[in-house]
């Protein structure tokens, strides 16, 4: 069950790139994983992601803080400002229980493990293997940006797994090197992207299918029908609407007429965002192109 493409964290497996703490932790499931997606019939195995390490980035920022905080000791200590040296030698004592940290995280993080494959994904949590499959999950994505001298995106990923459990996916991308946090998976900038179109992908037919026979699909606070689309505070007809659009973490549905529409909705609230917005678009373009 190893598939045609299998990729560690974008290399494919075994090219190898020194391994990391606690690589074989994650690899010694591989048998677990392998009988999982065979019972979950997930097909060929696509791409690989591993628990968050350290990087040199941040190791390389934590010796040049020694440096800078050494020498702004050292400095001080030779002037008038004496008694303020205390303070970057004391930040100076801090840093090596920093890197410490880090490293400890990156042993406890080796025994993570999430595996995407044709029609779903496996993931290692606390020792146990969880699977879902895109054709009948549902996914709720957190994305926040922070800025900053320690400026990071944070993702949370909230899917459905094969028994109807939530399991939560968390990565990070640091701007200056990977920091790693505990309970974290490397690349979330990849995985959680693919997650999402590979559910559109299984879904999709689904639902455009249930909007040609006149049904209704629901995207938590969000609805639509063949004819238009609406929330609890109000609907606006496909005709109406000039765009729809997800940015900052909100989805915008602008609309050309008078009436009350759905309004802004926060995109941690949409289940299957990506599906959510491919199909609304075919929806606004035949709405817009029947009304022209």
């Amino acid at each position: 069950m190893t598939g045609q493409d299998d990729r560690v964290n974008g290399r494919t497996e075994g090219g190898g790139d020194g391994g990391g703490p606690g690589r074989d932790d994650a690899d010694r499931f591989l048998p677990m994983i392998d009988e999982a997606a065979a019972r979950g019939r997930l097909g060929g195995r696509r791409a690989v992601y591993q628990g968050a390490r350290s990087q040199a980035g941040s190791l390389g920022c934590a010796v040049a803080g020694v440096v800078v905080l050494g020498g702004l000791g050292l400095v001080l200590a030779m002037t008038e400002a004496a008694v303020l040296a205390v303070i970057p030698f004391g930040l100076l004592l801090v840093v090596p229980f920093s890197i410490r940290h880090e490293r400890a995280t990156s042993r406890k993080n080796g025994g993570l493990r999430l595996d995407l494959f044709e029609h779903g994904l496996t993931t290692v949590v606390q020792g146990s293997v969880r699977t879902v499959r895109y054709e009948s999950t549902a996914v709720l994505q957190h994305v926040v940006r922070h800025t900053g001298a320690a400026g990071h995106t944070a993702y949370e990923y909230t899917l459905t797994d094969t028994e109807g459990a939530k399991l939560v996916l968390r990565g990070r991308v640091d701007t200056f090197g990977q920091v790693a946090q505990k309970g974290r998976i490397d690349s979330p900038q990849e995985w959680g992207p693919a997650i999402q179109q590979a559910v559109t992908r299984a879904q999709l037919p689904g639902a455009a299918a249930t909007m040609a026979s006149g049904g209704r699909l629901d995207f938590g606070p969000l609805w639509m029908t063949r004819d238009e689309v609406g929330s609890a505070r109000g609907a606006v007809p496909w005709e109406e609407v000039e765009e729809i659009r997800a940015a900052n973490g909100i989805v915008r549905i602008k609309a050309s007429g008078r009436g009350r529409g759905p309004g802004d909705t926060a995109v941690s609230r949409i289940p299957n965002l990506s599906l959510f917005l491919t199909v609304a678009e075919r929806r606004r373009v035949l709405g817009r192109r029947a009304a022209s």
